[in-house]
């Protein structure tokens, strides 16, 4: 029995979790008249926690008015729903909701052991509506392992990375006060590059870097790493946008040219 089996046997009906509730178009279970998401036309915007993703997205969605967004869960539900639960299940753990990042990146990163692709084969076991034509927009994987799974067996995901300085996401975490942006940690900077190091030191005795922010991204970099995929030019499907200096507008337009683009 594969994993997919496991959970749709195993966790799916302890669990029951709210999909088809907030998001019509989809089901976890392939019904008449669904498709798997592999099969479906998908612009997939791939970056690291404080990378401005969802401001981006945000933007995006105002100005083509909703059409594409929303559309599909996005990467944290599909954690909740389908990665974490199925990881507490193989752990022997109580299927409950996990706050705590660095914990939540443990249990993903048993499941990316277990299930080839991570959290893009988790995506890829959604099913949505078969006929539906219009743009479909997300944030759902991160990391060179997710990147090179979809790139390869997903033809027709539209994948976008942002990139960021990592000492500019520790600056952005490390003003983020969102409820999600619980973890328990200590400054350790042994996960930066040799050359960063100091310059991270000296942010964190300002008071710029703080030990949540260098958790969150310490436990992220253990499972995605710290850089862009350096494999994405081999893929037609691939594009990155650079983030660095842009302000979230400009980051928007970047996406929505691509979006046009793609048509």
């Amino acid at each position: 029995m594969d994993a997919r089996e496991i959970y749709l046997r195993e966790v799916y009906p302890r669990l029951m979790p709210p999909v088809s509730e907030r998001y019509p178009l989809i089901s976890l279970r392939q019904q008449p008249g669904t498709k798997p998401l592999g099969y479906q036309a998908l612009l997939m915007l791939v970056a690291l926690t404080g990378t401005g993703k969802s401001t981006a997205l945000d933007i995006v969605n105002r100005r083509i008015g909703g059409r594409g967004i929303g559309l599909i869960p996005t990467r944290r539900e599909v954690a909740d729903w389908i990665a974490i639960p199925l990881a507490q299940h193989w752990s022997g753990d109580n299927l409950v909701p996990e706050p705590d990042r660095v914990r939540r990146f443990a249990y993903t990163r048993l499941f990316a052991e277990r299930v080839e692709g991570g959290m893009a084969a988790a995506f890829s076991w959604l099913n949505l509506v078969d006929g539906y034509e219009g743009a479909i927009l997300s944030e759902g994987i991160r990391g060179e392992d997710e990147l090179r799974y979809a790139l390869s067996r997903f033809p027709r995901w539209q994948i976008i990375e942002l990139a960021l300085h990592p000492l500019t996401r520790l600056r952005r975490l490390s003003g983020r006060r969102g409820a999600f942006d619980r973890a328990a940690g200590e400054a350790d900077l042994t996960f930066l590059p040799l050359k960063l190091r100091a310059e991270a030191a000296a942010l964190f005795r300002a008071g710029e870097i703080s030990e949540k922010a260098l958790a969150i991204t310490r436990a992220e970099a253990a499972n995605y790493g710290l850089h862009p995929f350096a494999g994405g030019d081999a893929y037609a499907n691939y594009h990155r946008l650079d983030a660095d200096g842009c302000a979230p507008e400009e980051v928007a337009d970047g996406l929505i040219e691509i979006l046009q683009r793609r048509g």
